[in-house]
């Protein structure tokens, strides 16, 4: 459903202030953020023009032409038949036109309607557009301090840098779930969709999803490309013409004036334990700021429940997928399956001798600790701490591949072959297998939590 030439597309799309990206690995809460995210849009312009309306009325010279079309476009934004009608897939061949980079035109009409344009992609962060509507060249900041030396080779050093990690505009909200949780939500879709259906079991469905070898590549990858972008705070968001700043003045305010990502960082965890303040803080990046805090609590929170989503489910369903067995898109909902999954399942280890030879076999959970160690993920996001990313975000990057092992962990060490083939962390070369998943909790820098499975590559 998506071509290269979609993709590029995508990439060279033009941004606006007001663009909208709710951007995820596959399973990861996508449609329940893309929910919220149009939910709090038309709730705000609704409200906001009930406002307007009652301030219009306070006003002897208001516009009777203009109420009238006010009045208009709030019945037709008040609801949505289908999420995707106003967020609609980003990197799929079907929003776009195919004679010309532009979108397609219901999508275009939509997004009018909505008076923004929101949509939903799974696309990495480096290959998400950058430049403004208008401009050809990816945002970068000028440094008035360097001199003329080397301005020209910082600059183009910037802009290679910019195109893959700074957005000249638009907001970006990037929703990650725990891996094994997403991994076992990935497989029962993809094994449960008529078109391109998934036939393996479910342990080598993960084995390819650690290799890359599932639609939209490694998971770790995913995250890595966008925690570069959350480590990039080297820019300054600004809605208005950089050419406006053209007195001295205006330039000192400009180099002084607060710099903040376009980024907001959404964890599937968080939303569930505590919907109200992570709706809180959607709201607060996408500044909207005319929902009653009544009308939130009583009436809009209530439909982002699990509960209230399966029951209309007709509005998230994707539209061009078919399903077998009576699949439902709205599957579970819970936290934990990947867990369970991940310790139940078992995997070879490699190690047979010839096709009569003895086989070894070990829990999914150790082959997934191992894969990520070898990745070196939790060390390329500690190492990005020191280009700027803050301590809390690399605190739920790091409990993304979390495996809580408060089960009997003397049976689990039991189940291990003691002759398994091994790659250990750097640091960790004398460990066996279920020591590196075991490892003690005062290793790690960020966390203290007993049992808990971190990845640490020797940090």
């Amino acid at each position: 459903i998506t071509s290269p030439s979609t993709i590029q597309k995508c990439q060279s799309f033009p941004l606006r202030p007001t663009d909208v990206f709710i951007c995820s690995y596959p399973k990861s809460g996508t449609t329940w953020v893309q929910h919220i995210v149009l939910s709090l849009i038309l709730a705000d312009r609704r409200y906001g023009q009930l406002q307007r309306k009652k301030n219009d009325e306070n006003d002897d010279a208001g516009d009777e032409g203009q109420k009238q079309q006010e009045e208009e476009e709030e019945e037709i934004i008040d609801n949505y038949d289908h999420v995707s009608d106003f967020a609609p897939f980003f990197d799929i061949d079907a929003h776009w036109d195919a004679n010309s980079n532009s979108l397609s035109e219901n999508v275009k009409v939509n997004h009018d309607r909505l008076g923004r344009r929101v949509f939903n992609t799974h696309l990495r962060w480096d290959m998400l557009p950058k430049c403004r509507e208008g401009s050809s060249v990816p945002h970068s900041n000028n440094n008035d301090d360097v001199d003329d030396a080397t301005a020209e080779k910082e600059e183009e050093e910037q802009q290679r840098k910019a195109q893959q990690l700074r957005p000249a505009c638009g907001k970006f909200i990037y929703v990650t779930r725990n891996l094994p949780d997403a991994c076992v939500s990935f497989y029962h879709h993809l094994s449960n969709q008529m078109e391109g259906t998934y036939t393996q079991g479910f342990a080598n469905f993960a084995l390819d999803w650690m290799g890359g070898n599932i639609p939209y590549g490694s998971p770790l990858d995913h995250l890595l490309s966008f925690a570069m972008g959350f480590g990039d705070n080297c820019y300054a968001e600004r809605d208005g013409d950089d050419a406006a700043a053209n007195a001295e003045g205006d330039k000192i305010q400009q180099k002084q004036q607060k710099h903040e990502r376009p980024l907001l960082l959404i964890s599937y965890e968080r939303l569930k334990s505590n919907l109200r303040e992570e709706t809180l803080r959607i709201m607060n990046f996408l500044n909207l700021t005319s929902i009653p805090m009544e009308v939130l609590d009583s009436e809009i929170l209530p439909t982002f429940e699990f509960g209230y989503m399966q029951q209309h489910s007709n509005k998230f369903q994707p539209k061009s997928v078919n399903w077998l067995n009576d699949y439902q898109f709205l599957r579970r909902g819970k936290i934990g399956d990947g867990e369970k999954m991940f310790m139940e399942t078992p995997v070879e280890t490699g190690d047979g001798q010839g096709e009569e030879g003895p086989h070894s076999f070990i829990p999914l959970f150790v082959k997934f600790r191992m894969w990520v160690n070898e990745e070196e993920y939790c060390l390329r996001i500690w190492n990005l701490m020191y280009e700027g990313l803050d301590r809390e975000t690399a605190d739920i990057f790091h409990s993304l591949v979390w495996l809580d092992l408060n089960e009997n962990v003397d049976e689990l060490r039991k189940s291990l072959p003691t002759d398994i083939p091994r790659r250990a962390s750097p640091g960790c070369t004398d460990s066996s297998p279920l020591d590196l998943v075991l490892a003690p909790t005062q290793k790690t820098p960020f966390f203290a939590f007993s049992r808990r499975i971190l990845i640490l590559d020797g940090i």
